[in-house]
């Protein structure tokens, strides 16, 4: 990865009036200060993240679909070990992939067909019934995508095990959701290499619509939405008057542990390894005295820390002891307010977007 320690643009604008034609910049009281290459930021993000990530994921999709085939064809217990192994591997890759999602992905509705939780089963049965009712309504985000696989691999043996025309009839349904997934993930990773990836990296201006900021404001969006408030928050109840088990993410087959943690990887990574600490630390942010980027580091840890004794299940965890949900939702409140305010404000980015949860 291309070292980020020049990244000084900000320091540009927040030292000097303006910078020169040149991209060289001076203060009143000191010598020249290097511009911030955007692009080779972007380019790193292109091609070190968001590449990767992405072909990991379609190929996990296909495998999935290729299991799921199989299944279909000799659904005996064996095939369908293999085929809840795929999922598993599909399910993570997708963990690693949804923090970096910009509107190339928005265009396909693809979190929304991927990853809608709760799932619907009464929809899903009536939709296994009927194998030419399209799915890309918004009114079938429920009754698809992983959460929808989750049900059907895992909350009985017995529907895809059985030979009567119903279990069957699940079978075709699983198969037309491996399949779908497939090919949302294979048109996102066309559209990415064919039109999107350069146009990405061009668009270094400093604007709410530049590249740089999209990707910094859906990041923070997917660490607080997705990765604190759907993951931990809602079944945790903070959001209503008693936790919410059945708001738990893979809840049949009890990955929400697993899942949670490949999420958070992907945003410590990104930003420990993947320029964002470089960024601030050239620009020597601080906060009480103390870098803003070890701050933003503890307090991932902190995070880790606060989630690990977590049970596997997250139904279970807060059917049991909630009180360790919350504790672990707390820890990824504080790293919300260092990411969105105190990050956002170091970077002259401003927040793109609103969060209904009220803090």
């Amino acid at each position: 990865m291309q070292r980020l320690f020049l990244l000084l643009f900000v320091a540009c604008a927040a030292l000097t009036p303006a910078c020169n034609p040149t991209g060289e910049g001076t203060d009143d009281d000191g010598p020249l200060l290097p511009s911030f290459d955007r692009q080779s930021m972007l380019a790193t993000w292109a091609d070190e993240v968001i590449s990767p990530a992405l072909t990991d994921y379609a190929a996990a999709t296909e495998a999935l679909a290729t299991a799921a085939d199989r299944f279909v064809q000799d659904p005996t217990a064996a095939e369908l070990d293999q085929l809840r192994a795929s999922y598993r591997t599909a399910y993570l890759s997708w963990q690693r992939f949804s923090p970096f999602q910009t509107t190339f992905a928005e265009q396909l509705t693809l979190r929304q067909r991927t990853n809608t939780y709760p799932t619907d089963p009464a929809l899903i049965a009536f939709n296994a019934d009927r194998p030419d009712r399209p799915l890309d309504l918004p009114s079938q985000f429920t009754a698809q995508g992983f959460p929808a696989l989750d049900y059907l691999l895992y909350a009985d043996d017995a529907w895809l095990l059985n030979a009567d025309d119903n279990d069957a009839a699940r079978r075709a349904y699983v198969l037309r959701l491996a399949e779908t997934l497939r090919d949302l993930a294979a048109t996102t990773t066309t559209n990415w290499n064919r039109e999107v990836r350069d146009a990405y990296v061009m668009n270094d201006g400093n604007s709410a619509t530049a590249s740089v900021d999209r990707t910094v404001n859906d990041y923070i969006f997917y660490f607080e939405k997705f990765l604190r408030a759907g993951k931990v928050g809602i079944p945790a109840g903070v959001f209503s008057d008693t936790p919410l088990a059945d708001r738990a993410e893979a809840r049949y087959s009890g990955l929400s542990k697993e899942l949670y943690f490949a999420g958070l990887d992907a945003v410590t990574d990104f930003f420990i390894n993947k320029g964002l600490t470089d960024y601030l630390d050239a620009l020597e942010v601080e906060r009480d005295g103390e870098l803003l980027s070890a701050l933003i580091r503890e307090q991932f840890a902190a995070i880790r820390s606060a989630a690990t004794g977590l049970d596997a299940n997250f139904a279970t965890q807060v059917e049991t002891d909630n009180m360790a949900m919350l504790n672990a939702y707390d820890e990824m409140q504080r790293q919300v307010v260092l990411l969105k305010v105190d990050m956002l404000q170091a970077l002259s980015i401003n927040v793109d977007y609103v969060d209904a949860d009220g803090d």
